[in-house]
């Protein structure tokens, strides 16, 4: 299990975040997911994080290098990368325009989703390796952005938190608030929510996180989107639960006019809207219909229909797309020593993606600071992937990437169907009124046991069939690896051991075609 706990830890600094609030799209690659379902990585992810929840995290021996890098910004990806570099010997500062750290698991998602315990204990991990963390420091205010040129590299992980009201009349209306500043209200200063009448127009995560915090807080919102149910960006068992949970929903609308009405009420005025063919990014085109409207009477209406990054900080000459940093695969901006990640860039916004973005830039600042042509590194494909390839500790060797075994690829006589395990939630009744976390994961007897639903694909698993089938006694344990080596002296390529391999960890290749 301590062996676990290390492999997770050293390329994600947040698995009892992750655990919680990742929309595990590793899943949806899994093999088993054809065969009885996908082995649940997150829920294991999240077991393993609790058993070591006491655990520090131990930066591998390595000499201090001399770098000196600022992070802008201490959500995931500020973090993460701060994580790294300590790990890799540099030197890190933090520069974080609130009081408090963690970005969006802080401000913006709700408690019943992810505890603050939780993220705080993994955040007081990192500073405790060493970084220096400087709050309330707003860069292009408190602190010229020239300044942070005088480090050796820069990371910019500041974040979407740019809300972008819609331009209709009536939005500067007293009542009228955005998602984030009211989730910031409520799960940071925990501040109620005015009123028992509230709408909350948006069809994306913040809008779910929205409403189902005001269910917790006793009210019935409803949410309105102008698209269909099928289209919102929100996560699918995000809204599903939200319904569940009473949130009432309805589609196909589109704000128009907000007035103020009577009794310090506001009138949300929406044109009702139809489906007419494809837009050119081939989503469904919508028009108003017939000049038709709809009617809300609300005591609040909650914006919460997009967030961009802020980067009117920065000076000419960061080249930028749609309102996001444009970045080298390996996050590097138009400014050398300048990289970028999380939802500063374009990527899909998750916690996950925001880690991805963070090692792959300490990765490469890594190597820039120590002179390396980053280019040139890349055109040869020895830019590490992971931590593990970068430190030298992984078995494989950067420029000859494993191909990927697909399903189709596995011996499955060796396995027995066993659908996976779910974690048991809060029921219905019990989420009311609290936020108690709903998800209680999974105990760490059954973890283990989902863990070993894991096909192993395309790594040995010491299983023997190998050893045992090969008529030629060519396949022999080497003691010194503790694995399975072929004795090409004895071996007359017939692949059976291939072929009874439950992994498709043996690849079997024509002799002077490779």
């Amino acid at each position: 299990m301590d062996k676990a706990w290390r492999v997770i830890i050293l390329e994600n600094p947040f698995p009892g975040v992750c655990g919680r609030v990742c929309y595990h799209p590793c899943e949806d690659s899994c093999n088993r997911h054809q065969y009885d379902g996908s082995v649940s990585i997150h829920s294991v992810e999240r077991a393993i994080a609790e058993a070591f929840t006491d655990k520090p995290l131990m930066s591998p021996a390595k000499e201090k290098s001399g770098g000196n890098v600022a992070i802008v910004g201490s959500g995931p990806a500020g973090l993460a990368c701060a994580y790294f570099l300590r790990t890799m010997g540099h030197r890190v500062s933090i520069f974080e325009a609130r009081r408090e750290l963690g970005g969006i698991p802080n401000v913006g998602i709700p408690p019943y989703r992810l505890p603050r315990y939780v993220l705080n204990k993994e955040i007081s991990r990192i500073l405790a390796l060493g970084v220096d963390v400087k709050t309330e420091c707003r860069v292009g205010e408190d602190l010229p952005f020239s300044e942070l040129l005088s480090f050796d590299a820069v990371f910019l992980a500041h974040g979407a938190q740019k809300t972008q009201p819609p331009d209709i009349p009536g939005i500067e209306n007293e009542g009228v608030c955005q998602g984030l500043e009211f989730l910031a209200r409520s799960n940071v200063r925990k501040e109620a929510c005015p009123g028992k009448e509230v709408v909350v127009v948006g069809g994306g995560n913040v809008a779910i996180d929205v409403a189902r915090t005001l269910v917790r807080l006793g009210l019935s919102p409803l949410v309105i989107y102008r698209r269909t149910r099928d289209e919102m960006p929100a996560y699918a068992e995000e809204v599903n639960a939200a319904q569940a949970e009473g949130v009432r929903f309805e589609f196909l609308l589109s704000p128009a006019l907000i007035q103020n009405f009577e009794r310090g009420r506001l009138l949300l005025i929406c044109n009702k809207m139809e489906i007419e063919g494809v837009d050119q990014l081939g989503r469904s085109r919508i028009v108003p219909r017939n000049g038709e409207k709809a009617t809300f009477e609300a005591n609040q209406i909650i914006m919460a229909t997009g967030e961009m990054p802020d980067l009117s900080y920065l000076p000419d000459g960061f080249e930028c797309e749609k309102g996001l940093l444009s970045v080298t695969e390996w996050g590097q901006t138009s400014y050398d020593k300048v990289f970028a990640g999380g939802d500063t860039i374009d990527q899909a916004r998750n916690i996950a993606e925001a880690i991805g973005s963070a090692k792959r830039a300490a990765i490469a600042m890594d190597h820039f600071m120590k002179g390396d042509n980053l280019q040139d590194l890349q055109n040869k494909g020895l830019l590490a992937k992971t931590i593990r390839e970068h430190m030298g500790l992984s078995k494989s060797t950067l420029g000859e990437p494993q191909a990927r075994v697909h399903f189709e690829d596995l011996n499955l006589a060796y396995s027995h169907e066993l659908p996976p395990h779910k974690p048991i939630e809060l029921s219905i009744h019990r989420r009311m009124n609290n936020f108690e976390e709903i998800n209680k994961g999974l105990d760490l007897e059954t973890a283990v046991v989902e863990a070993e639903r894991c096909l192993s694909c395309g790594n040995c698993k010491l299983c023997g069939n190998c050893y045992m089938f090969c008529p030629d006694g060519a396949v022999q344990l080497d003691s010194s690896t503790g694995h399975y080596a072929i004795n090409y002296d004895y071996c007359k390529g017939c692949g059976i051991c291939h072929n009874e391999c439950p992994a498709s960890a043996i690849i079997i290749e024509t002799e002077g075609e490779v």
